[in-house]
C-alpha cells in the first residue's frame, strides 16, 4: 500500500525513477518517507526524500530530469548560499492538493551530496512551505 502511494503521487514527473532507484541503485540512497500524523502538524499529506552522494554523470542526468519537471511548474525559487543551491517547484495542484519537489545540491570538497524531496498537502505556497520547514 505504501510502495503504491508513492508511485502514484509522484506519478507523472519526470524524476521519478529516482524515487524509485532506476537511476541511483537503492543502496546507495538515503530514503525518508512520511504520511499522516507524523507529518501533519506541517500540513503535509505525504513526504519522500532522497540523498546520495552523486557522480559527475548522476548529477548530470537529475539535474537535466529536475529542469524538465520545472518547465511543468507553477511556481519555483531558487537560492545560493555558502555552496548550497536549492531549487523549489511549486508543481501543478490538483484539487486542494498542493505539490512541491525540492532539489539541493551541497558541493564539500571533491563530494557533491543531491538532496531530492517530494511533498504534497495543503500548503498553499513556497513561502509558507519555506516557513514551515525552516
Amino acid at each position: 500500500m505504501f510502495t503504491s502511494l508513492c508511485i502514484h503521487a509522484q506519478q507523472g514527473l519526470n524524476v521519478t525513477p529516482l524515487f524509485q532507484g532506476k537511476i541511483v541503485p537503492h543502496g546507495d540512497l538515503i530514503d525518508v518517507r512520511a504520511k499522516g500524523r507524523a507529518i501533519s502538524k506541517y500540513k503535509l499529506d505525504y513526504y519522500h526524500s532522497i540523498r546520495f552522494k552523486a557522480s559527475e554523470q548522476q548529477r548530470t542526468t537529475v539535474f537535466e530530469l529536475v529542469e524538465r519537471d520545472h518547465k511543468n511548474a507553477i511556481g519555483a525559487e531558487q537560492t545560493m548560499k555558502k555552496g548550497t543551491f536549492t531549487l523549489i517547484l511549486a508543481l501543478p495542484t490538483q484539487g486542494a492538493l498542493h505539490k512541491y519537489l525540492c532539489y539541493l545540491t551541497q558541493q564539500r570538497g571533491r563530494t557533491l551530496t543531491i538532496t531530492l524531496v517530494y511533498m504534497e498537502g495543503k500548503v498553499s505556497s513556497i513561502t509558507e512551505l519555506k516557513k514551515l520547514i525552516q
